[in-house]
């Protein structure tokens, strides 16, 4: 019995821990959304394969601090090294496009 609720109470404890924050910096890119069937070039949003599309982020540029929200309404390509694109309107509000790569954190609204 004291196994059991030892496994539950660190199930309990991890799914907690990581529901809102994403931890870690983690390098951001853009990606180009003209022709996009599922993105409007407008709006701010976002390419992520662990959460369910339409969940709602709040992306921060570390080096300067600006932020941006987004929704998640893509997924990105299997050989992809980073753990979000931005799109080209997001990324803009956060850094210059010309400079390809930016560090983030990412926190998951509610």
């Amino acid at each position: 019995m004291k196994t059991v609720l030892v496994l539950l109470l660190g199930f309990t404890f991890s799914s907690f821990s990581t529901r809102n924050v994403i931890p870690s910096v983690h390098t951001a890119t853009w990606y180009d959304t003209s022709g996009h069937p599922k993105v409007h070039r407008n709006h701010s949003t976002a390419a992520y394969n662990n959460l369910p599309l339409h969940t709602k982020l709040v992306v921060t540029n570390l080096s300067n601090n600006k932020t941006d929200t987004v929704e998640v309404t893509d997924r990105m390509g299997g050989k992809s090294l980073n753990l979000i694109d931005l799109s080209k309107k997001s990324f803009g509000k956060l850094a210059n496009h010309k400079v390809g790569k930016i560090q983030v954190t990412v926190v998951q609204l509610k």
